[in-house]
């Protein structure tokens, strides 16, 4: 019995390490910890951890044989499909390890995007490409901005276009940004029909402190980060949930999508106002 207690002291000691090591995008060591886990015993959140790891490092095929093996001991794992079919996609095109002299991924932690009102949102990215930019985007992946004229371009850290705000919104932080605020951005889901981004404004510029960034109710959006955190970040978390947990969480917020989406009507409204009062 105590042989077994300090075999399970030194797992959770290593999945710590393992976790800590992800968080610092030290991938790398990350998936040599996770490996050192599984030679104590298989279980389906190291492998979801190292698959994770082996993404980051472009190394797919690997990471689709972890993801198999994580399906092979829980077939309902949604972290390992969700992820296998993002590998599919990417193998099918021929394209079995990452872009060639990629820059380091910059993750961003979800729980920066928990603030009130006004200064968050999620949206849904328009004219995203069919690229491997696109198709190895992982969740928390920091994205940055290009402005062209009225336009807002989402990009990655290799100048790739991920895609693009819809025009209100991005006319709107175009000249927000143009007038000096700031904002932090992130990937919030990606699949291959949907990129979804979170914004959240970082700095506001005195010219700026009468206008609000994200008019309208978006209070949903920090509901959503949760459901994130348990789905997509199961393995960065040190209280890790069962599958079921994680998909019970994604039927309970998957009704309320629409309403966790910015108001337009309101950013149209309140684009509106500030027009009257200019011509006054």
């Amino acid at each position: 019995m105590a042989k077994q207690d300090e075999k399970q002291r030194i797992r959770r000691k290593l999945q710590e390490k393992a976790i800590e090591l992800a968080a610092m995008n030290r991938w790398e060591e990350a998936v040599e910890i996770n490996r050192q886990i599984l030679s104590l015993g298989e279980d389906p959140d190291t492998y979801n951890r190292l698959g994770k790891g082996l993404m980051e490092l472009g190394r797919y095929a690997e990471a689709h044989d972890a993801y198999q093996h994580t399906l092979r001991l829980n077939p309902t794992n949604g972290i390992a499909r969700k992820n296998l079919a993002r590998l599919d996609a990417l193998i099918a095109r021929g394209i079995e390890t990452g872009l060639a002299n990629r820059q380091p991924r910059q993750q961003v932690d979800m729980r920066m995007f928990i603030t009130e009102t006004g200064r968050t949102a999620i949206t849904t990215l328009i004219d995203v490409p069919r690229s491997p930019a696109v198709e190895a985007l992982v969740t928390g992946e920091k994205m940055d901005f290009h402005v062209e004229g009225k336009s807002v371009y989402v990009i990655d850290a290799d100048g790739n276009v991920i895609g693009r705000l819809e025009p209100k919104l991005g006319q709107r932080l175009a000249e927000l940004i143009n007038g000096g605020n700031r904002y932090l951005a992130a990937i919030a889901q990606s699949d291959p029909r949907t990129v979804r981004l979170l914004i959240r404004e970082t700095y506001q510029d005195p010219s700026q402190r009468n206008r609000i960034s994200f008019p309208g109710k978006l209070g949903e959006g920090a509901a959503y980060v949760s459901s994130l955190r348990y789905e997509e970040y199961e393995d960065l978390l040190e209280e890790e949930e069962t599958a079921e947990e994680a998909e019970a969480l994604e039927e309970e917020f998957a009704g309320g999508e629409e309403e966790e989406e910015l108001g337009l009507e309101e950013i149209d409204q309140d684009m509106g106002d500030e027009d009257e009062s200019m011509e006054e």
